[in-house]
This record gives structure tokens, sequence and C-alpha cells, in this order.
């Protein structure tokens, strides 16, 4: 009997240590998901210019400040105000198509708009300096 319970001491501990070093990777998933939301309010708030300033080299350098404020305002514009923003998931990888190495956290999300419902927004983001910036960002 006190074997057993030895046992299962010894289960509870390892379990409980498994758990503090599954979390040990949650800062970088909450670090990159606070950095993404705070991205995308500066898009709710229609803070264009703003956002890309904020987001990452890369970004920047494929597409201009005044492109990106065209294109949002034809694709963010009309679907009003966002209503509510849920994640839907999260993948982290070292590689994506067409971009260099890196960290990457790629956020999908779930929006309702004051006028559609059921959109999707993917909003992917590279470690630069330190800091999670945006990379890309997608709605459908």
């Amino acid at each position: 009997m006190r074997s057993c319970c030895m046992r299962i001491a010894a289960f509870l501990i390892l379990a409980a240590v498994s758990s503090c070093v599954m979390h040990a990777a949650a800062p970088d998933e909450e670090e990159s998901r606070k950095s993404g939301e705070a991205w995308l309010s500066l898009v709710d708030a229609q803070k264009y210019d703003e956002s890309w300033k904020e987001a990452s080299a890369q970004f920047r350098s494929a597409v201009t400040q005044e492109q990106w404020a065209a294109a949002l305002k034809g694709a963010r514009d009309p679907l009003g105000p966002m209503v509510s923003r849920t994640s839907a998931r999260v993948n982290f990888t070292k590689t994506l198509r067409g971009a260099p190495d890196g960290d990457y956290a790629i956020f999908h999300f779930t929006t309702v708009f004051k006028n559609k419902e059921g959109v999707t927004e993917r909003l992917t983001l590279v470690q630069e300096e330190g800091k999670w910036r945006v990379t890309a960002y997608a709605i459908h």
C-alpha cells in the first residue's frame, strides 16, 4: 500500500513539473497575443498609418504606408466597427513560405463587424529585435 501511495505521489509531482514546463512556453503566446491585439486595435480605430509604422520591417518594405492605408480603407471600412473578436487558434513556426526563417506566431480570429459576421482574420507576427511585430494581415 505504501509503495502505491509513493508512486501516486511521484506521479503527481511529475505531473506538476510537466505542467510547469508546458506552461513555460505560454509567455511567448501571451506576449505575441498582446502585441497582435494592440496592433489590431490600431486597425480597429482606423489608425492605418500608425499600424503600418508599428509593423515589422519586412512588412513595411513590402507595402508603402499609402498602399497599406488604401488597402485597409477598401477592405475594413465597409465592414463597419468591430463588434467582437475571438481567438480561434494560434500556431508557432520557424519557417514561412517566402519569408526568412525566424520565430513566427500565426493567430486566427473569428470576428464580428457591425456590417458582417463570421469574418476570419489571420495575423502573422515575427519576433524582431526582441519584440513581436506584425508581418502579415489577412481578412476573409
